[in-house]
């Protein structure tokens, strides 16, 4: 038997414990069922990660992720195309893009439709680099603002998009209004990515 079919031969038996999870208010009972949920996942890949999703009486989520580490992305391929088909839950593989993005981080509150950006090229990897333009920014917390960058760009991306389409990122202070004409809003990254890379041929 493989490890995939080990995994989803335990998450049958096992499925209607996690369908409430994230309805259940006991956090010592839902840490409970985290903990034994991800023991079984690391025992498939122990570089994979998981997220439930969904609203109360519709078909559940369950996203298996790699946290956008590239040299896991085919063991997250590999587990969901095994996955058998189950009634109450969809199973996805990577994050999905998520649409108005609004994330918080370090005291950061970061709003995907307030940001723009521009193109810095692509590199010998073929990854685009960008440069990002945000209202209120504060040059003494770069690193900060840059890890809320690339966490919001997980969100608008989704993370293989994320992990195999941006190599490398810079932060900047948003223009003035009349400075913004050649700026693209960060929300049309992925229609950039797409149209930039149909060009190029990549």
């Amino acid at each position: 038997m493989t490890k995939e079919q080990q995994f989803w031969d335990w998450f049958k038996a096992n499925e209607a414990k996690f369908f409430f999870l994230n309805q259940i208010n006991d956090d010592d009972e839902k840490e409970r069922l985290l903990d034994d949920f991800l023991s079984h996942l690391h025992e498939y890949c122990d570089h994979l990660f998981f997220e439930v999703g969904g609203l109360p009486d519709e078909k559940q989520d369950l996203i298996i992720t790699a946290e956008g580490n590239i040299d896991f992305f085919e063991k997250v391929e590999a587990l969901v195309i095994k996955a058998p088909l189950l009634e109450y839950w969809n199973v996805i593989a990577f994050k999905p893009p998520v649409k108005g993005s609004i994330i918080e981080y370090n005291g950061i509150k970061l709003n995907s439709e307030t940001m723009y950006f521009t193109s810095l090229g692509y590199d010998t990897s073929q990854k685009i680099g960008l440069r990002i333009y945000i209202d209120n920014y504060n040059s003494t917390k770069i690193k900060d603002f840059l890890t809320a960058a690339y966490l919001i760009l997980d969100n608008i991306l989704g993370e293989k998009s994320n992990a195999k389409d941006i190599g490398y990122v810079e932060t900047e202070s948003l223009p003035s209004i009349s400075e913004r004409e050649k700026l693209i809003e960060l929300n049309k990254l992925p229609r950039y990515i797409k149209w930039k890379r149909s060009k190029l041929n990549i």
